[in-house]
């Protein structure tokens, strides 16, 4: 099947010194090449529908033809980056298997890309990419220390420590969607009652057919429809949002006591879902958090907005040595 990709002509930013960066966004839903500058302006982009149930190598060759394309349009790009899902080896750049993504297991795609593109690449977590984007240019400059949850399909966190994205042994990942949350609960990433099950974007309908199995087991609306009937004042609704909002308000609690932070970014979920839920999220970091932990720690929403994807696979080529 022939996917439709969606360009966007060189008009958002224009590099001064002609360096140019090719970012790759890979999704299960949808994916995307852009060229853009060290500023994080977007000069070109082509986006089309991942369809990644077809497995890694028809999506694969997707990204490498308007990789290419990209490549024959612009002079000046220096590097490729992506900003792709885990749980990855971000050190080697090899994919080890992302939920929404079926079929990319122990695909080593920093390799991939170079060999085929002629290019140093880097590859980094969707969250980690999303910390450092937002670091250089978001709602997290001038911290030392931050962390960005995503609160979207999945719910992964990025941490920047003093610039750098922050991987675990063996450039591991970190997955903190697999950390336990409660005994009982949906499932999600394989395992109940985990913090993807709770506060992830996708966990709303998750939630509603666990907590309400009479009135949703069969069919369980979607976020956007839990977010109407929400706001139509519906109590099983409002139960479902809050209960996600306190799951995200204990993560935030977590890696506060965990990592003194100054500041946590949230993602998607922070968009949609409104003040209300935002609201709860900080109310619970607050009653949960060391004082210690929260004195000079801030929650705040992504400052990057509809442009935070794109620039997270900018700054991922960024980090290309």
């Amino acid at each position: 099947m022939t996917t439709k990709a969606h360009s966007t002509p060189a008009s958002a930013g224009s590099a001064r010194d002609g360096t140019l960066y090719l970012g790759l966004d890979i999704g299960g839903t949808k994916s995307a090449v852009i060229v853009g500058a060290a500023d994080g302006n977007v000069l070109d982009r082509v986006q089309w529908p991942s369809e990644a149930r077809r497995g890694a190598q028809p999506l694969l060759d997707d990204v490498l033809n308007r990789s290419r394309a990209m490549l024959g349009k612009h002079r000046g790009i220096v590097a490729v980056g992506v900003s792709i899902g885990g749980p990855m080896d971000g050190e080697r750049g090899v994919i080890h298997g992302p939920p929404n993504l079926p079929g990319w297991d122990a695909i080593p795609l920093k390799q991939i890309l170079e060999s085929a593109l002629g290019l140093p690449a880097a590859v980094e977590h969707d969250a980690a990419a999303c910390a450092l984007a937002e670091h250089r240019w978001g709602a997290g400059r001038g911290a030392r220390r931050l962390a960005y949850l995503t609160c979207g399909t999945g719910f992964g966190v990025g941490l920047v420590f003093d610039g750098k994205a922050y991987y675990g042994a063996r450039g591991r990942s970190i997955e903190i969607g697999h950390v336990r949350y409660r005994d009982d609960g949906p499932v999600a990433f394989g395992k109940q009652g985990c913090f993807e099950s709770y506060a992830a974007g996708s966990s709303l309908p998750r939630l509603a057919a666990w907590r309400f199995p009479e009135r949703w087991a069969a069919d369980p609306p979607d976020g956007a429809a839990i977010s109407s009937l929400r706001a139509g004042g519906d109590p099983d609704a409002a139960d479902i949002i809050l209960a996600n909002a306190g799951a995200v308000g204990d993560a935030c609690a977590l890696l506060g006591d965990l990592l003194f932070l100054e500041t946590i970014i949230l993602g998607s979920l922070a968009r949609y879902l409104g003040d209300e839920w935002f609201s709860a999220v900080q109310d619970r970091f607050k009653r949960q958090v060391l004082p210690a932990a929260a004195d000079g720690c801030r929650i705040v929403r992504s400052g990057l907005g509809d442009r935070l994807q794109d620039c997270s696979a900018l700054v991922a080529a960024m980090q290309a040595g």
